[in-house]
Order: structure tokens, then C-alpha cells, then sequence
């Protein structure tokens, strides 16, 4: 049998050769097709994309090819191709970064949720920058300052494969799906050029990342479930992954971070090849046929490392011994990937071998310790510390905390957690150190000192959101010293961070009695309170954070924003907040609100426009520009804000609508959302509440039968009792009012209806009792309102003439006979009437105008009082009986 190989083209040479496609009248955009297209970009006829710009990204077709800017920092954005799916394919890019992106390199950074992702515009539909989170990895990776690359297999602005080089020449390769980003492969270090295809011999025309390291070129061959990634005509890796396997879209993509501020990337060339025999013969040939560097399998096996994934971390490093042995680096990644699976023997064979090659390598010294350490071998490790010079023990973090496993298994725990403590100051961001010498101090009696290591090894790992850790650090700190303010603090912020807002709540408490200094305990407080719908007490709080810290923006920002849901003027706090966090964009949304309230749209505008900036991807601050928006005319270029694929931006948009009196038109908007969400309750509730107002009533009717099934609320009942009672169903509003209640006691919205219903059915006892109750939860001007006018219904109002006192008496009260007092009434209850003028008096002022005779008279016509008003003879009367009532107990 006779075998052959074809030369491997490099990327220029593939482009070359690749045929353009033959473009039909009518083009069926959403296609899966076959095809081989390329593009140099020189004639914008030809190049698919299309020039768009956005509020922090633009793209734009030049001589050099598509241009994409981005002009902030953490910005994610990229432009789609509108042409076309692809499933399996080969696709190929050159990409160039210019010598002017400014900035620092940043660490790792994952591919951004798209739940960050401001929603298109008008003006640009089809590309959505987004802010991507940085996530400090616990690797020393540094990608570079922007990144740029393509997504494929790309089905909504949420769910997409996609795969990005830095400008240092790092790849990396995520799937995003409903928003979630999933590294494939983490940042990976790649090489200018593979050395078998000798392409230094090559012209820069054929081979153009040689003339530039701000160039290059990016290869990309997805097959079912692999995915060959080729970087400067370099294999970097092949991966495997089942999560996207539909045809989706191409698009050109960019990041920044926090390193630059403005940056770009410029698409040169590209091509696509869908066609499958072409597609299967560049994967047979990079993964089966070239032979790969050595190199590039040991760069993967160090980022498959940092990933977690230890054995085809061991794997990798095993291909590239084949072709050459191996050095001490590797020989110690492959110790710490079998250490890290517990494989004792294997990961000490790896890493003596490395000592074999280099005696004094610290590293292979610390490695090889670590492992008896972990097999008990104290003997062994002894003899190792040994020899390891008293200089490079103390100057090392990891053989100073060695020392202090060897030195407490001595029994010299005093000397143990001094050993830990030099650890610390080595290494001040590893909070197992201070644990490990906290728990040495303990053992020689040395509470204080415990307390103190315990406490700075609870902060370090708050710090780093280790709770794992803290439970243990604070567990300790509670039993040796349960009351002290700082370990009450501390135990507080834990539960706070762990999601146990009632056990957070205790300690909290505790801590604020105690007076702590401690502004982060005060400013949790606060939260917990207004949480509970404490607002005074949450306001006092804050105002304690802000005290202790004055300066930090969001104490400042939690104190306006309490006032402010609270009723009460927060200008001077939001003016702080916003000097003290001008970068906070909630702080922003909230003077925007503040604005809105005092009737200033213009300034409330302004204030939202700056809040979107810094919050791009939250919906709430879209929301209250759109507000602003509809209140100054302009709704539609509000709704063409939204997302109109999105349930929460559609949910939205109906809600402007039906605020301003769009009721038909909202019920298309709510319609369409809950296509996408057919089981949110709030939107349920929202589309019932709008079909009221229609008059749609079974369609309500049946709406808030489904949203209940799914999350009672007492807006829910409320709305419940208003279609009875629309449908003259009062006893059924009744029966709903009550079980609302019944669920939520507190709710004084279903207090307030159940009076009413309770009032308009003539049920005037318990309408009244239902009032007073409301009335004692809410004494609002609505509460009293209602109280008054149940009263009124039912009763009529004796008022004292001189001092205003009154009293209620029922209306159908039966003739009232004689009276004869036998104790006297105090000051609250009525003296009489005037038979003359009819002014009544209440006993604490006919005192005044006490005749000779012992009767008491009116201060205008001196007559004596009598009882001759039924009203007032009753309320004497009901006085008397619980008078005696009393005497008989």
C-alpha cells in the first residue's frame, strides 16, 4: 500500500485557493449550508459584515479589513455574520492588534455572562458588548490587555461557542450557554509558528504573524465534538465538548479588561470551508498526521492543570516525553497532578526524578515534602528539612509551614506556630497559616494569641470567599471566646455570607450591642433590617457604617437609598455617595429616581443615562430611563431600548405600556413574553392585572388561577378579590382577602380591601374591627380615611363643644329610658346638653361652670345640663354597665 500525505497549507495558502460562493437572488439567511468563502475584506461587497456602532463599541470596514473598537474598559462585544449556519467547519482568521493598546496585562479572564450584556439597539442589532467579570485565577496565567477571535455554532447572544487569542498570544476556548460562560480550555500559551512546517522559510506574505508579534493567525476546525484549535500555523490543542451541537452563526469577537481602556482588533482575512470531506481532512491532518511539538503538549498539559483536569494534564505531558525527555517543570507538574488524585507513589517517583536532575531545586524539595508531610513520614520529612539551608527555610512560605507540621508533631507548639506565622508573613493571602497557628497557641494555653491568629485567618478567608475554611476558623473562635464583639463579627458576616440570614442576624445583633467598631458589621446590620421592612432601625445602621468609615461609597449609597425607599429626603447622603463611589452605577439610578420624583426629567435623564453606562447589562436602570422616556413623550424610542427577545425586557416594555394607558397594545408585549416564560408568576399576575382593565374578565380570571398555582403573593389575592367583586362575587373577594391574609397577616394592602369589602356588604362590625387593625399596622392618611368613613356609616358623633373630645354612638340604637348614675363618670365621658343652645359638654369641661347647687352649666347661656340626648344618655350608659363589670371580678 502506497501512502501520501498533501502539504499542509499555511493560512494565506489556504485562503488563496478557497472558492468564493456564487450568491443566488433570494439568500435564505438562517440556512445550514456547504460551502468554501473567503474574504481579504478589500471590497466591502464581499466582506458580509457590516459596519455598526454602539454605545461603547464600534465596527467598521477599512483597507486593512473589519475594525472592531472597543471604547471602555470590560467590554466583551463582536459583530455577527448574517449569512448563513455552520455546524461542522474549518475557520480561519487573521487578526491583528495595534501597537498602541494601552494597559497592563490582566489575569485570566473567563467569557462574560450574557446576563451582563446591554440589550441591541436599533442601531445595532447584531452586537452586544458585554462587561466581562475578571476572575483571578489561582493560576499566575496573564493573558494580556484586549483579546479578539470568533464565536461559532453561535444560536442567541447567550448561548455560542467561542474562541478568543490575547494580544500576547494566549488562546482560550468557552462555550456559553443561557448566559453561563464554561472554560473548554483555559488560557494557553502558544508558539509563533510550527517548527515542521519550516515556516521561516516561508515569505511574510505566506506566513505574515513572522513579520509581527501584534499578528495572528487563528484556525479553528469543529468537528461533531472536537475542536482543533491552531494558532500561527501551530497545533495548541484538540478538544472535546457535546454542549452545542446545532448550526448556528458566525461573528467576529473582542474583549478588553481592566488593563486598557480603549482597544481594537482588525479582521484581515478570513475564510469558512463547511464542506465535510475537507473538513474531516484538515482535522486527520493536524490531529493525526503532522506530527505535534513536544512544546505544545506540554503548554497544554500546564493549563489543563490549572483547570482541574488532571489526568489529560498527565496524558499531555506523556506525549511530549515521547519525543524527548523530560525537564524538571514538567517532571513536577506531572508529581502535582497525581498528588492532587491522591496518588501517593506515582507523584514521589516524579518528583524524586526531578531531584535526580536538580538536588537544590526548592520547588522539588518543597513538592517532595509536601507528600510525606501527607503520608505522616515526619521522619523522612525531618531528614529532608535537613538539609535544606536555615536561609531558604525561613525566606520560603511552603517549607516554613512544613516546618510547622514537623515542629507540632514534636510537640513544640509554641515554636510550631511562630513557624506558621513566618508562613504567614511569606504568604499573607493563605489563611490556613494563621488557622495552623492559632490552634498551636491554643495547645500551649496562649488564648489571646490564638484569638488573634484566628481572627486574621477568618479575614483572609472572607476575604476570599473561602466559607469552607471560615466555618472552621470561626467554629474556633466562637468555643474559646463566644462574646467577644469581634468574634460576634466575624460569626456574622460568615452566616451572611453563607446565605443563614437568621443565624447572621443573632450574632450581628450581638455585636452592634456591644458597640463594635467594626463599620462592615453595622453596614450587614442594616441590610438584615431593611431586609425585614425596619427602615428606621436599618437607617440608624448605616448611618453608624458611614460614621466608623466615611468615604466608602456604597455605606453611603445603602443609607440614601433606605431614606429614599423610606420617604425621607436622602439629598445630602446621595450627594456623599455619589462623591465617595462615582463609579457606582446604582447610585447613579438612584439620583435618577430622586430626580424623577421632584418632576426633574432632564436631570433624571441625565442621571440614567450615566447609571446604564456603569451597569450595561442590568435591566432595572433600562427600565427607569425608559420611564423617564414615557413621561416625556417619547415611549417608542424608550421600547426600542429593549431586547426584543428577551421575557424580562418584553415583561418591561408591557409595563411602560399599561403605565401609560397602551392597554391593547401591552397585551400583545405580554403575550409574546410569555412565550418565552409561560410560567412567571409576576408576569401572570401583570397580564391578569392589564386584562382588567380590558375587561377581559375570564382571561384575568384564569391568569391569576395559573400564576397562584405557581407563587402566591398578596398582589395576587388583591387582584382576586377585585374580579369578584367586578363580577358581583363578594362573597367569593371575601374568602380570597381572608386566605391572603391568612398567608400574609402583615399585608395591610388585603386589610385595607377586606374592610372595604367588609364595608360595602354592611357587615359593619367587623368592617370596623378590620379597619382598626389596619390602622394599627399602617397609620397612613388612607388607613385613617377609611376608619372614618366605616365610622360614619354606622354611627353618628357627639362632640364636646369646648374642647373637641367626641363620642361614637350606633345609629340604630333602640330609645334610651331614664338614667341614674350611680358613680361619677371620669373627665373623657359627656356631662349633658344645654336645653337651651343644644352644646354639649364632656365632664373634664362642665367642671368649669359648676353652679351653687352642685349641677354643672353652659358657659354661654348658664342653664343647667341635662340628659336628654339618647346619644349621650347610651354612651353613659355602656359606661356604667363596664363599671360594674369590673367591680365584679
Amino acid at each position: 500500500m502506497t501512502r501520501f500525505t498533501i502539504p499542509l497549507p499555511t493560512m494565506f495558502t489556504f485562503l488563496k485557493r478557497l472558492l468564493r460562493l456564487t450568491k443566488a437572488d433570494d439568500i435564505d439567511t438562517e440556512l445550514e449550508i456547504e460551502e468554501s468563502w473567503q474574504t481579504d475584506f478589500s471590497g466591502k461587497g464581499d466582506a458580509r459584515f457590516v459596519e455598526e456602532e454602539g454605545e461603547f463599541y464600534a465596527t467598521r470596514l477599512t483597507d486593512s479589513g473589519l475594525v472592531l473598537s472597543l471604547s471602555k474598559k470590560n467590554v466583551y462585544a463582536w459583530s455577527v455574520d448574517p449569512l448563513y449556519r455552520y455546524r461542522d467547519l474549518v475557520l480561519e482568521g487573521l487578526i491583528e492588534f495595534p501597537n498602541d493598546n494601552t494597559g497592563e496585562p490582566v489575569a485570566d479572564t473567563l467569557a462574560p455572562a450574557a446576563d451582563t450584556a446591554v440589550p441591541a439597539t436599533e442601531e445595532s442589532p447584531a452586537m452586544l458588548p458585554t462587561v466581562a467579570p475578571v476572575q483571578e485565577p489561582d493560576s499566575a496565567t496573564r493573558a494580556g490587555s484586549s483579546a479578539a477571535g470568533f464565536l461559532f455554532r453561535y444560536l442567541t447572544d447567550s448561548t455560542f461557542y467561542s474562541v478568543l487569542v490575547s494580544d500576547r498570544g494566549m488562546v482560550r476556548m468557552d462555550v456559553v450557554v443561557n448566559g453561563t460562560p464554561i472554560a473548554i480550555l483555559g488560557w494557553t500559551e502558544t508558539r509563533r509558528g510550527n517548527p515542521d512546517l519550516d515556516v521561516g522559510a516561508l515569505d511574510a506574505d505566506a506566513a505574515p504573524y513572522l513579520k509581527s508579534d501584534r499578528v495572528f493567525s487563528l484556525r479553528i476546525i469543529a468537528r461533531g465534538t472536537s475542536f482543533t484549535i491552531i494558532v500561527n500555523d501551530a497545533w495548541v490543542a484538540e478538544c472535546v465538548d457535546d454542549t452545542i451541537q446545532a448550526a448556528g452563526k458566525i461573528a467576529f469577537a473582542a474583549q478588553n479588561w481592566d488593563g486598557t481602556r480603549e482597544s481594537s482588533a482588525t479582521l484581515s482575512g478570513m475564510a469558512i470551508d463547511s464542506a465535510p470531506l475537507e473538513v474531516e481532512a484538515m482535522y486527520a491532518r493536524w490531529n493525526q498526521f503532522l506530527p505535534i511539538a513536544a512544546g505544545a503538549h506540554a503548554s497544554l498539559a500546564h493549563t489543563l492543570y490549572a483547570m482541574g483536569k488532571y489526568v489529560p494534564a498527565i496524558i499531555e505531558l506523556k506525549h511530549a516525553w515521547k519525543s524527548r525527555d523530560p525537564d524538571v517543570e514538567e517532571l513536577l507538574l506531572s508529581g502535582q497532578a497525581y498528588l492532587a488524585q491522591r496518588l501517593f507513589a506515582e507523584a514521589e517517583e516524579r518528583v524524586r526524578e526531578a531531584l535526580a536532575l536538580d538536588a537544590a531545586n526548592p520547588a522539588a524539595v518543597a513538592d517532595l515534602g509536601g507528600i510525606l508531610y501527607l503520608q505522616n513520614r515526619f521522619d523522612e520529612l525531618e531528614k529532608l528539612l535537613a538539609t535544606v539551608s536555615r536561609e531558604a527555610i525561613e525566606n520560603a512560605a511552603f517549607l516554613s509551614n512544613l516546618e510547622g507540621h514537623l515542629l507540632a508533631w514534636k510537640g513544640l507548639h509554641a515554636e510550631a506556630a511562630g513557624a506558621y506565622l513566618r508562613a504567614a508573613e511569606r504568604a499573607e493571602t493563605q489563611g490556613l497559616f494563621f488557622l495552623h497557628a492559632g490552634i498551636e497557641y491554643d495547645a500551649t494555653g496562649l488564648k489571646d494569641e490564638a484569638i488573634a491568629a484566628w481572627l486574621e485567618a477568618a479575614r483572609v478567608f472572607l476575604a476570599a470567599n473561602e466559607y469552607g475554611d471560615l466555618a472552621d476558623a470561626v467554629d474556633r473562635l466562637l468555643e474559646v471566646e463566644g462574646d467577644e464583639a469581634r468574634v460576634l463579627g466575624i460569626a456574622g458576616k460568615y452566616h451572611y455570607g453563607v446565605g443563614d440570614e437568621k443565624k447572621a442576624e443573632g450574632f450581628l445583633a450581638r455585636a452592634v450591642a456591644q458597640g463594635t467598631a467594626d463599620s462592615a458589621v453595622w453596614y450587614l446590620h442594616g441590610m438584615i433590617l431593611a431586609s425585614k421592612e425596619k427602615p428606621a432601625k436599618a437607617i440608624d445602621a448605616f448611618r453608624k457604617a458611614c460614621e466608623l468609615e466615611d468615604g466608602y461609597g456604597l455605606y453611603h449609597f445603602r443609607l440614601a437609598e433606605t431614606l429614599y425607599n423610606a420617604g425621607k429626603d436622602c439629598s445630602a447622603e446621595l450627594e456623599r455617595a455619589l462623591e465617595t463611589g462615582s463609579d457606582n452605577g446604582w447610585a447613579w439610578n438612584l439620583a435618577a429616581l430622586k430626580a424623577l420624583s421632584r418632576g426633574d426629567l432632564d436631570g433624571a435623564e441625565r442621571n440614567a443615562l450615566r447609571a446604564r453606562k456603569l451597569l450595561p447589562g442590568e435591566l432595572a436602570p433600562l427600565v427607569n430611563h425608559a420611564e423617564i422616556l414615557r413621561q416625556k413623550g417619547r415611549l417608542d424610542e424608550a421600547l426600542s431600548l429593549f431586547d426584543p427577545d428577551d421575557p424580562d425586557s418584553l415583561h418591561a416594555q408591557a409595563n411602560l405600556l399599561v403605565e401609560d394607558g397602551r392597554h391593547e397594545e401591552a397585551e400583545e408585549v405580554y403575550l409574546k413574553a410569555l412565550r418565552h416564560s409561560p410560567f412567571d408568576a409576576g408576569l401572570l399576575t401583570d397580564r391578569a392585572a392589564n386584562c382588567l382593565e380590558l375587561d377581559l374578565l375570564s382571561e384575568a380570571d384564569d391568569l391569576l388561577g395559573r400564576a397562584i398555582d405557581i407563587e402566591s403573593t398578596p398582589r395576587i389575592y388583591r387582584l382576586i378579590a377585585f374580579l369578584s367583586g367586578r363580577k358581583g362575587e363578594y362573597a367569593r373577594a371575601e374568602v380570597a382577602l381572608q386566605r391572603g391574609l391568612a398567608e400574609f397577616p402583615e399585608a395591610t394592602d388585603l386589610l385595607y380591601e377586606l374592610a372595604s369589602v367588609y364595608h360595602a356588604t354592611g357587615k359593619r362590625e367587623k368592617a370596623a374591627e378590620t379597619a382598626k387593625k389596619l390602622q394599627e399596622l399602617d397609620d397612613s392618611p388612607r388607613s385613617r380615611e377609611l376608619v372614618e368613613e366605616i365610622a360614619e356609616s354606622s354611627t353618628f358623633r357627639i362632640d364636646c363643644s369646648v374642647c373637641g373630645r367626641h363620642w361614637r354612638v350606633p345609629k340604630d340604637i333602640p330609645a334610651q329610658g331614664s338614667l341614674r348614675l350611680t358613680a361619677e363618670p371620669p373627665d373623657d365621658q359627656p356631662a349633658g346638653t344645654c336645653p337651651k343652645c343644644q352644646a354639649n359638654y364632656c365632664i373634664g369641661c362642665a367642671k368649669e361652670n359648676l353652679g351653687d347647687d352642685g349641677r354643672f352649666r353652659c358657659r354661654k347661656c348658664g342653664e343647667p345640663l341635662k340628659l336628654i340626648n339618647q346619644g349621650i344618655i347610651w354612651t353613659l350608659s355602656r359606661w356604667q354597665e363596664s363599671e360594674k363589670a369590673n367591680l365584679l371580678r
